[in-house]
């Protein structure tokens, strides 16, 4: 799967910005400052 199979509100650059950072976990916080992600 795709970053872009998953709808907007779960992805985490889009969740940020929609949310802030609080709605975020930390895993997904730090992929996004490493530019990297896995699926799943």
């Amino acid at each position: 799967m795709s970053r872009s199979d998953l709808p907007p509100d779960a992805r985490p650059r889009e969740k940020l910005l929609a949310r802030g950072p609080q709605a975020l976990a930390d895993a997904e916080l730090l992929a996004l400052l490493l530019r990297t992600g896995t699926a799943g």
